[in-house]
């Protein structure tokens, strides 16, 4: 449902492998195309015409089995709790002038907090354009030509990326997850890193089946993807609390770098602890 890039993108030999330099990004359009232009991504799912829909996504990959597709294709109609609540959202708003929102940190009542809760109607918005929005949110035009983009943080960027692993379209990783006890099961005042989240849904465990780890290629897609967000998670970190990790202790590498004539080419200085590797 959005789109997958990087700053770049290296392929390299005959091995079915690719190495990123930079960001990954997942970016998203509108819900429905512009005037004389084919649905894409997100678009395919609001044809309204199944065969048509089916066609189009066996098009961008002659290999793919039709009737593996057409499965595929009503599962998530039926099942797929974010094309089911984008549907809903698109038959209620009245112009191209409005927007469905999906709030970063909307709380499900009556559910537990942030742990694979799979979204309901009531968390989308309708709201006009010019209202203020969370950085974190999810804004989808009726049609727009232009691509926004989403937030590692924001909880359904596992599930629009990877509807075949999260089929119900169920949250991933956000901010707001809590600790849990082990002894009481109650919740505790820390947080969850994006490191401690994706290492317990990869975890094997005994009699139990992880159906992540048998996704083979896109598999291992997700998993550069999430370990690029733990890598963005700790970077932030490290940026936000310069004071907190002794950065005056690196007061000659911070004049070396001011008095070097390549200065004017640096952004923001930031300086890496000794404990992050890489």
């Amino acid at each position: 449902m959005t789109s997958f890039g990087a700053t770049n993108v290296v392929r390299e030999n005959f091995m079915p492998t690719f190495k990123i330099q930079g960001q990954i990004y997942h970016r998203a359009g509108s819900l429905l195309p512009v005037s004389d232009s084919d649905n894409k991504f997100l678009q395919i799912y609001f044809m309204g015409n199944s065969p048509q829909e089916i066609d189009l996504r066996c098009a961008h990959n002659n290999l793919v089995k039709r009737s593996i597709v057409e499965q595929l294709q009503t599962l998530f109609h039926q099942h797929n709790q974010l094309i089911i609540l984008f549907k809903t959202a698109l038959d209620l708003m009245p112009s191209d002038n409005h927007k469905i929102v999906i709030r970063a940190d909307k709380t499900p009542a009556g559910q537990h907090t942030r742990r694979f809760n799979a979204p309901t109607i009531d968390e989308v918005a309708i709201v006009v354009v010019g209202e203020n929005l969370e950085s974190r949110d999810i804004v989808l035009h009726r049609r727009n030509d232009q691509l926004q983009r989403i937030k590692e943080t924001h909880r359904s960027y596992d599930a629009l990326q990877y509807p075949i692993i999260f089929w119900q379209g169920e949250d991933g990783y956000d901010f707001s997850i809590k600790m849990i006890n082990p002894i009481t099961g109650s919740e505790t005042n820390k947080k969850v890193s994006s490191m401690n989240y994706y290492s317990y849904r990869l975890m094997i465990r005994e009699n139990e089946e992880n159906h992540i780890l048998k996704c083979r290629r896109l598999y291992h897609k997700y998993v550069v993807d999430m370990y690029v967000k733990i890598e963005t998670e700790r970077l932030t970190f490290i940026r936000l609390n310069q004071t907190k990790l002794r950065s005056e202790e690196y007061i000659h590498l911070r004049d070396a770098i001011n008095t070097d004539g390549n200065a004017q080419n640096v952004g923001r200085m930031t300086i890496l602890p000794a404990t992050y590797i890489g």
